[in-house]
């Protein structure tokens, strides 16, 4: 794997490049040992991690989300899971995602046009089934946000229009106001690509942030989907105020939160496009050897194909030389 020579890294104290991890869970031993259990069949670490989270709604949707996109590969400990305790309303809300996830996955990533009849029916199907399971496990779960998220995902994928949405949106907010893997898919379900605008989107993200800390990096995320679209709008207005007012939590109070890694990383971006490279160092220094961001899949100017890991370091290398010494 080559670098670019003399980023300056290591001599500001950074995680070196050969360090770096694409993998998200390195670190997260909850998570990696339900991980790993559940390749080898065992369902009862990811059930207890489930449980466990059961009123820290950001993360227990993080790693409801988390372990259910390991079923399309290896779905045999929920099998075993179902057998085992069929009315367990945390298995309803991890089924109503698991088949969001066994969806999509057959669908592939790639834009409607380029999906084919083999890829788009048994992707609707599975939508089908994932909308009873999501409504099932909303009714059996009824404080929980998470069936709500996956709704969305749903939302989006059987093209459900605006009203059908709202009635979704409110049963989230209801029961979660600030909730932030459910903002997340919503900013997707507004963007133009799917079924809003870049109006809508932006609307949608500068709303939400105005409301809470935890809400203020939607318009960061916004500016990256732009950036996708083809328009680029880094040093908007509602960047500079996004990133003034997402810095401070994503250092304070948001440091531990399951967003702030992938926060950091539209954060860098942004911070980079206004050449504010002594900010941009601070936040790689924040992150460690985290390169698993959703960002480091593509290069500076947002084209698909960069590799994770060459990606982060490559901006970090470059953050680095641009930086003032004592950043």
């Amino acid at each position: 794997m080559r670098f670019i020579p003399g980023s300056g890294a290591a001599a500001r104290g950074l995680v070196p490049d050969q360090s770096l991890s694409a993998d998200p869970f390195f670190d997260d031993r909850e998570l990696m040992t339900a991980r790993v259990a559940a390749f080898t069949g065992d369902w009862h670490p990811a059930a207890d991690l489930v449980a466990a989270a059961a009123g820290d709604w950001d993360r227990r949707t993080t790693v409801v989300r988390t372990l259910a996109a390991m079923v399309p590969e290896e779905r045999s400990w929920l099998q075993a899971w179902t057998e085992e305790r069929p009315d367990d309303p945390d298995l309803a809300v991890m089924r109503a995602e698991a088949l969001v996830a066994m969806a999509w996955q057959r669908r592939g990533s790639a834009s409607a046009r380029y999906t084919t009849r083999q890829q788009a029916v048994p992707f609707f199907q599975l939508l089908e089934y994932a909308e009873a399971a999501a409504w099932q496990a909303a009714e059996l779960a009824p404080a929980d946000p998470t069936p709500c998220v996956s709704m969305i995902s749903i939302a989006m994928g059987l093209n459900k229009r605006f009203a059908e949405f709202d009635g979704i949106w409110n049963g989230l907010t209801v029961r979660a106001p600030l909730h932030r893997p459910g903002h997340n898919r919503a900013l997707q379900y507004w963007c133009a690509k799917w079924h809003g605008s870049e109006e809508r989107m932006l609307r949608f993200a500068v709303s939400a942030a105005a409301k809470s800390p935890v809400l203020s990096p939607l318009p960061l995320i916004a500016a990256f989907e732009m950036a996708l679209g083809g328009t680029p709008t880094w040093r908007a207005g509602y960047v500079q105020r996004g990133l003034e007012e997402a810095l401070p939590w994503l250092n304070g109070e948001g440091a531990q939160h399951p967003c702030t890694r992938e926060d950091r990383a539209y954060a860098i971006l942004a911070l980079m496009h206004n050449s504010r490279y002594d900010d941009a160092v601070k936040q790689f220094r924040h992150l460690g050897a985290h390169a698993e961001g959703h960002v480091w899949n593509f290069d500076t100017d947002v084209r698909k194909g960069a590799k994770p890991v060459e990606q982060f370091a490559a901006l970090r290398a470059k953050a680095c030389r641009r930086a003032s010494k004592d950043s």
